[in-house]
């Protein structure tokens, strides 16, 4: 059976359903499977989604737009479920991430500790904060983007 997958924010870039997938291409505007705003939560009941990608968007969020999206993305990936996210690396790429007047928030490799919770940073500053833990797979940069693979931890 193909697992629940969401391309959040997507754009005109749809993905297609194939045995390992079954893809819901979710964006805020048309022409998107499902049309919703993901500031207003993800419209799927708790541990309802198996894996998650989101490319490019999460720099649109303000901090706490950005805290919401998080801690909603937690609630409807399953535990053993994964969430991709690409975003422009300000440390290396500061054009590229402050250049584009859209973007409200910036990601420097910092920055992902708050919500790991195998970091001190999240444990004493994140979970604190309000971020749910998560724990981080892997986190890489090509100096331009950064992308990060994370799961829900519960």
């Amino acid at each position: 059976m193909a697992k629940v997958a969401l391309n959040i924010g997507c754009g005109d870039l749809h993905k297609k359903s194939d045995e390992d997938f079954k893809w819901v291409n979710l964006d805020w505007v048309e022409p998107a499977d499902v049309v919703a705003d993901v500031r207003d939560g993800l419209p799927y009941e708790e541990n309802h989604v198996d894996y998650a990608e989101a490319d490019n968007l999460l720099e649109h969020l303000d901090n706490e737009e950005f805290m919401f999206v998080l801690n909603d993305w937690h609630r409807v990936i399953k535990p053993d479920g994964k969430l991709w996210f690409k975003v422009p690396d300000a440390l290396h790429w500061m054009d590229g991430a402050f250049g584009d007047p859209t973007h409200k928030r910036f990601f420097v490799p910092r920055s992902f500790l708050y919500f790991d919770v195998d970091s001190p940073t999240g444990k004493n500053y994140g979970q604190p904060y309000g971020f749910k833990p998560w724990k981080i797979h892997k986190l890489e940069t090509d100096n331009k983007f950064f992308t990060c693979i994370m799961s829900p931890v519960k």
